[in-house]
């Protein structure tokens, strides 16, 4: 249902509406496209309507318009090109609503830590960048709690032109699901099958793989120190590696452990995988400036060059990354760019700005510069037998030639790539730009959702009576929500105020998966189905969760870690015959999502 709210669609020129600027700003009326038309040059500008709009908490609401954007560079610091429009909240002394909790009682979210302040409340802004010609965008939201009165406003700073016209603000009806639930219809009990006590060695990046070639999988933990800081960023170097058995006992040690040093908040560049074919996995990390590959068992570099040259690149999100003559690393991906059927080359990059294709042998093969998402999603794209690579805002071929690209406002923070109707689509959760839906083949948007800071994303059978698979998507920044979308593009779930999990568990074995959360799993429609006995979440720095087959039914089992203990829980059920076996790339590990499950069954 609409709310009457004067003069929305500038008919009347700005009655009702408040004008600011400062710099190069100039607003007027295109007659002709029927719209607020605003001009910018290095300049900042607001619109602000003098209603109040009277709101209950709960209360689900719709901000629509169609939007043209030219602007004149693309989006970097210090100076980003944008428009904003957004519904404010307001408390009832007229001051900006904040996102806070007492403790962390919810699942697992797509970022590093868990805070009980996640700034202003910001879930309705539809924040625009780039080069488009006439489009509808809407966010949809839910009226947070100390909530009295709502404003709307536009907004925006940099260089540009910015049209907009048919603004509109309304309550919204959603359905809920049927029944409510996903159908787990056997889900048995969990039981712990290891709680290993953790030393002065633990940290949050852990990455597990079997370093000794037995098939049992051992762990590996990172921490880190920060190095440097800049007005944007810290820089973080990976300070101590430890490797430890599945009954805990030390496998080997690099660097000098300090339990001070387990907390982070950014991926860290490690990973593990078989990266010769030797049977055995390697350990492929950055320390001190030399990216090294390090025999699993023993910790003993078999592979090490120079990390790459600290380039400008286009300065996106935190300025320049050139503390430093080198790179420390930020994340590390495996993929095979040759299409030789193995995961033999690796994507390094920085955090924001550049990154860089190698052999198994650590030859350069290629490098990309532009606004990068924290892990970039490799996929078979093209169905050519070689991995493409989308970078964050481009999809790169396997030889690092730029296939398409685009401008959104803010970077990619998560990435899931399906086919629909034999249609490519890459589903891209934009932090503050919004969810996208995009044709893969050619970069071309065909839906967006603007729901809050879009952070997380992973696609999974989350519902066996779906029909096809679904995705969970989560935000975080200036409020916490979980939704589900279909393959089509549509929400069909919304979890308000709360997030369950992201990290997809094949827990049953029946062709569904679950949620993983510090206190047991959850379905995608927020109904716990499994509580773990005993659960450590009582650490502080808060506890993390991964999925992996470590007992080897093909069932996944549940990591639950903190800076005391590894705990992981298994069924309290044995099974036989045809069991669900989804194939996933669980081994490029990132706090971000990025995780596809595709279907597939023990007998594949």
């Amino acid at each position: 249902m609409a709310i009457r709210t004067h003069n929305l669609d500038f008919t009347q020129g700005f009655l009702h509406w408040r004008v600011s600027r400062e710099g190069e700003v100039r607003f007027d009326i295109d007659e002709k496209e029927k719209a607020l038309r605003v001009a910018f040059d290095k300049g900042t500008w607001s619109i602000t309507h003098k209603s109040l709009i009277p709101v209950k908490m709960g209360e689900l609401y719709e901000l629509s318009a169609e939007v043209r954007c030219r602007f004149a560079n693309r989006d970097s610091v210090p100076h980003p090109n944008h428009a904003s429009i957004a519904a404010e909240m307001l408390d009832g002394e007229l001051k900006p609503v904040q996102v806070r909790f007492e403790k962390w009682s919810f699942g697992d979210p797509g970022e590093p830590f868990m805070l009980t302040n996640v700034g202003d409340w910001k879930c309705s802004e539809i924040n625009l960048c780039g080069i488009s010609d006439w489009r509808n965008v809407f966010s949809f939201f839910k009226i947070p709690g100390e909530t009295r009165f709502m404003r709307l406003s536009l907004s925006g700073r940099g260089s540009g032109e910015f049209l907009a016209r048919n603004l509109g603000i309304g309550s919204k009806i959603v359905k809920a699901p049927p029944n409510g639930r996903a159908h787990a219809r056997s889900a048995p009990g969990a039981r712990t099958c290891k709680k290993i006590a953790l030393g002065d060695y633990a940290a949050k990046v852990i990455r597990i793989g079997d370093l000794d070639g037995e098939g049992r999988p051992e762990y590996v933990f990172a921490q880190n120190e920060i190095v440097g800081s800049t007005s944007f960023e810290d820089y973080r170097q990976i300070s101590c590696l430890t490797a430890i058995d599945d009954g805990g006992q030390i496998l080997w040690q690099v660097g000098d452990p300090e339990i001070e040093n387990y907390n982070v908040t950014s991926d860290l560049p490690v990973a593990v995988l078989d990266i010769n074919g030797d049977g055995n996995d390697e350990v492929v990390c950055c320390m001190n400036f030399k990216l090294q590959i390090r025999e699993g068992i023993t910790g003993k570099v078999l592979r090490s060059a120079a990390t790459p040259q600290s380039k400008r690149g286009g300065g996106f999100i935190i300025g320049h990354e050139t503390l430093f003559s080198h790179i420390l690393g930020d994340c590390i991906t495996f993929c095979d760019l040759k299409g030789s059927g193995r995961n033999g080359n690796i994507i390094l990059k920085d955090r924001y700005n550049y990154l860089w294709s190698y052999t198994s042998d650590l030859e350069q093969l290629w490098s990309y510069s532009g606004k990068l998402a924290h892990s970039p999603l490799v996929w078979d794209f093209d169905d050519d037998g070689r991995d493409e690579v989308f970078a964050g805002d481009a999809l790169l071929d396997d030889d690092g030639k730029v296939l398409w690209r685009l401008d959104l406002f803010d970077h990619c923070d998560s990435a899931v790539f399906y086919k629909q109707g034999g249609r490519p689509i890459l589903c891209i959760a934009n932090q503050n730009g919004g969810f996208y839906f995009l044709d893969a083949t050619t970069g071309e948007i065909t839906r967006e959702w603007h729901l809050g800071h879009a952070q997380v994303l992973s696609l999974g059978n989350y519902d066996a009576d779906a029909g096809s698979r679904l995705i969970c998507a989560q935000t975080y920044w200036g409020g916490i929500n979980q939704f589900l979308f279909n393959l089509n593009g549509d929400i069909i779930f919304t979890g308000f105020e709360e997030v369950y999990g992201w990290v997809p568990v094949n827990w049953t074995g029946d062709g569904s998966e679950l949620l993983a959360a510090p206190k047991g799993l959850f379905d995608c429609y927020g109904n716990m189905i499994v509580e773990f006995p005993d659960p450590s979440i009582k650490g502080r720095w808060g506890a993390k969760v991964y999925a992996w087959d470590i007992c080897g039914d093909v069932r996944d089992e549940v990591l639950v870690w903190d800076e005391k203990h590894l705990t992981i829980y298994t069924q309290a059920d044995e099974i036989k015959g045809r069991i669900y076996k989804p194939h996933r790339r669980l081994y490029n590990q990132t706090f971000y999502g990025n995780i596809i499950s595709e279907p597939g069954w023990n007998e594949d």
